[in-house]
């Protein structure tokens, strides 16, 4: 239905253009009927857009965007700015994700104006060291993020438990290991592919993520760090229980269903090198060490 209406309202808008451009005027009292139907009509097909969109939506917030935009000035040079904004809108929000904060609103359009009004453009050399200068700074804006702060504390508050127990070792890194089993024949290097059965786990003890019914093809220099450095201390057929804390992990930046600065648990079995060594080894995720 929504399709319907949404197409009915295009078609009559065009012809409604059509129809006031071929005469000369109209009378206030014709344009309002047809504004006042022309409101019904997209008010009905956006009202079931809006809904069917997402339960949650704020009508009110929507309605005040959309006027926004509709009442907005027609001119060439505002519709661009208006593209523009919606670029930085976008930003914004893709920076509060990642960094767990908002951005300075107030701060980034100051440094924005004074950068557009410069008489002399930036060069390519001062662009590259403003670029240079974005990924430390997003990863101290990730590190100081109150989620990150709150699973770091929670991370030291359970390997200080661990040190209690005298069944873990503690590495000079950092991670925290309990041996289930200890293998036979020679310890990994970072250069193997080790076929390996894992289960990852918060520290409240839900799964994030596990292999399946078949070993999983690990090329040590890929995976995350204390990962990478457990493996090298196991051998053929081992098994341990690893606890890595997030500066081993995925660090401040976490990952898709890790939060920033997450200690993980995981369960490890090693089964020996993977001699095909596949091209494309599936890794634990990211498949990539986190930004130091």
């Amino acid at each position: 239905m929504k399709k319907i209406l949404a197409i009915a309202a295009a078609g009559l808008l065009t012809v409604g253009f059509v129809g006031c451009n071929s005469k000369a005027g109209g009378s206030s009292e014709a344009m309002d009927s047809l504004s006042m139907a022309f409101g019904d009509l997209y008010g009905a097909g956006m009202g079931q857009q809006l809904r069917s969109m997402d339960s949650t939506v704020n009508i009110d917030q929507a309605l005040r965007g959309m006027e926004f935009i509709a009442n907005a000035d027609t001119s060439k040079n505002f519709q661009m700015g208006l593209q523009m904004g919606m670029q930085i809108a976008q930003l914004y929000q893709g920076i509060e994700q990642q960094c767990g904060m908002p951005i300075n609103k107030s701060l980034f359009m100051k440094h924005l104006r004074e950068a557009i009004m410069k008489t002399t453009p930036m060069g390519q050399e001062e662009i590259m060291a403003i670029q240079s200068k974005i990924e430390p700074l997003l990863n101290k804006a990730m590190e100081q993020s109150p989620k990150a702060i709150a699973n770091k504390k929670a991370g030291e508050e359970y390997m200080a438990k661990l040190k209690k127990d005298n069944s873990y070792t503690f590495t000079k890194s950092g991670i925290a290991y309990k041996v289930l089993a200890a293998g036979e024949g020679k310890n990994f290097s970072d250069s193997d592919v080790v076929k390996v059965n894992y289960e990852g786990r918060h520290l409240n003890g839900e799964v994030f993520d596990k292999s399946g019914e078949q070993p999983v093809p690990f090329n040590l220099k890929q995976v995350i760090p204390g990962f990478a450095e457990m493996i090298q201390l196991m051998k053929p057929g081992s098994k341990v229980t690893v606890v890595i804390p997030g500066e081993l992990a995925y660090g401040p930046q976490g990952n898709r269903g890790i939060d920033p600065n997450e200690t993980l648990i995981f369960d490890i079995e090693t089964l020996g090198v993977d001699d095909s060594k596949p091209s494309v080894p599936q890794m634990p995720r990211p498949a990539v060490r986190p930004a130091k």
